[in-house]
């Protein structure tokens, strides 16, 4: 989940009884990209298919797929559901502006699934008595790397649930909904972490990929409620400044899961061993140079540059809120004019 603020991307038409929303106009027209991004997903998907088959037969498989549609399904009722209570507790003029509602459900969805996948995730990392995450020379036990037992069956559920979601996010970015200002950005993150569970599934990396996706799903939820005070307009304005204190807490979570555990915890441990350092670097194998051991180092060295860029965003929001834009408007510039602004206006106008 990126940190825009005051916008989701993830207006999923799909689901709803309305058209998709027009295209920001400051998106950049870069139609080969476009393309490479999207045969980039097929791709995936098709190898991934591809791969399930060999190593474990049909039942994969399906179980992808009914996870997507699953995935897909709950994405609906959680936006059915959580509509009226953002009704009920917004603030009138919060309400002024369908836009809000419309995001506040959402941005629901992913509040469920970054809560689930984070439950789940701790789960494992406490039966495996935490000791991924306490000594991370034990995420390259012979057992995890190739040659060894198979994952075991609670992993392997949390694989195919990641990889679920994010396909059906992805086709969703690209099919769905409104391009934003980030859409190259959003659309490179979702190929990068499609890439990465899937090499990190079938190169026996599993342990590693576990303590990575927790270290993305925690503090999304963080990110997820900032998002939804701000739509239900539960800021400064109606005197209970959750937004703001949403906003302040996510500076700090961000900051330590995303940007120091990332790197100490992930990005040390995939690197061989004492490569820079003592002790800077756990990966005591050798890997050929072009292999999909190195193509992983480098996605999620892609991924680590993607978080110190979000986090350079969350920060000039809050030059722009310190300076006296108003919180809308300050979310904008990332989001363009892509969010059924024409509807507001309507709204303001005959309000007026």
């Amino acid at each position: 989940t990126p940190p825009h603020l005051l916008s989701t991307t993830s207006n999923m038409a799909l689901f709803g009884n309305r058209k998709k929303k027009r295209d920001s106009q400051s998106v950049p027209n870069l139609p080969k990209l476009d393309l490479a991004l999207t045969l980039s997903c097929f791709a995936l998907l098709a190898v991934d298919v591809a791969l399930f088959a060999l190593r474990e037969g049909l039942s994969p498989i399906l179980e992808l797929a009914s996870l997507m549609l699953a995935t897909s399904l709950g994405i609906a009722l959680c936006k059915a559901v959580s509509k009226p209570f953002g009704r009920a507790f917004s603030t009138a003029e919060s309400l002024k502006r369908p836009r809000n509602l419309r995001k506040f459900s959402d941005q629901s969805w992913q509040l469920a699934v970054h809560v689930a996948m984070t439950l789940y995730e701790l789960s494992l990392l406490n039966a495996n008595g935490w000791e991924w995450w306490t000594d991370t020379r034990t995420l390259w036990d012979p057992k995890q790397l190739g040659g060894g037992s198979p994952c075991s069956p609670e992993v392997r559920r949390l694989y195919l649930a990641q990889l679920a979601i994010w396909f059906v996010t992805a086709f969703s970015h690209k099919f769905l909904e409104a391009k934003h200002n980030d859409y190259f950005v959003m659309y490179g993150h979702h190929v990068v972490t499609l890439a990465l569970v899937s090499l990190s599934y079938f190169n026996n990396w599993q342990a590693v990929g576990v303590t990575t996706l927790f270290i993305h799903d925690s503090p999304d939820i963080v990110v997820d409620l900032l998002k939804m005070f701000n739509y239900m307009g539960l800021d400064g304005n109606s005197g209970l400044f959750l937004a703001e204190i949403f906003f302040a807490i996510n500076l700090v979570t961000w900051a330590l899961m995303r940007m120091y555990f990332y790197v100490t915890k992930v990005i040390r441990s995939v690197w061989p061993l004492d490569y820079f350092a003592p002790g800077w670097g756990d990966y005591p194998y050798a890997m050929p140079i072009l292999g999909s051991g190195n193509a992983c180092r480098l996605l999620l060295l892609v991924l680590a540059v993607m978080h110190w860029y979000w986090y350079y965003l969350f920060w000039r929001i809050l030059v722009r809120l310190i300076k006296g834009s108003a919180g809308h408007d300050a979310g904008r510039e990332y989001e363009g004019s892509s969010d059924s602004e024409p509807e507001d206006e309507g709204v303001e106008k005959k309000a007026q």
